[in-house]
């Protein structure tokens, strides 16, 4: 797996937020069952509350899903940002093991439409059950 993290706009990054920030992808990728997969993960992290999308959509993270081994993680890192990281790595295991596709149109083996409300979507759902167990497993790690 290679993960490469980066700050907003492509900037720089404080040395110990960007080897804490791979670390923590390590961890949760480990957890996830991932961590043997040939993947590239690009992580980037933007100072402020949330992120802003041109189709007016805010969020404090977003993994979007160049191909099925390749992957960009935008995480807001203010506030709980390493949960945020943690939610964002559920997704990547989700499209990656095939259990979600890219358009978000089939979970598993069942089709759904556009019209399922954010908190229905099952992976979602998923994601946010995990999301803390991972957080908390990363801070009790001992390094």
């Amino acid at each position: 797996m290679r993960i490469a993290v980066t700050g907003p706009r492509e900037g720089q990054l404080d040395p110990m937020r960007q080897a804490y920030t791979m670390l923590a992808v390590k961890h949760f990728a480990k957890q996830l069952g991932i961590q043997r997969l040939k993947l590239n993960i690009l992580v980037r992290l933007h100072e402020g509350i949330t992120l802003s999308f041109a189709d007016s959509r805010d969020c404090e993270g977003l993994c979007e899903p160049i191909s099925n081994r390749n992957f960009t993680i935008d995480v807001a890192t203010w506030g709980d940002w390493i949960t945020t990281l943690a939610h964002e790595m559920v997704h990547v295991r989700q499209f990656a093991r095939g259990e979600l596709n890219s358009t978000m149109s089939q979970w598993k083996s069942n089709k759904y439409c556009d019209n399922v409300e954010y908190w229905d979507q099952p992976w979602e759902k998923e994601a946010r059950r995990l999301q803390h167990k991972l957080a908390e497993s990363f801070s009790k790690a001992q390094w």
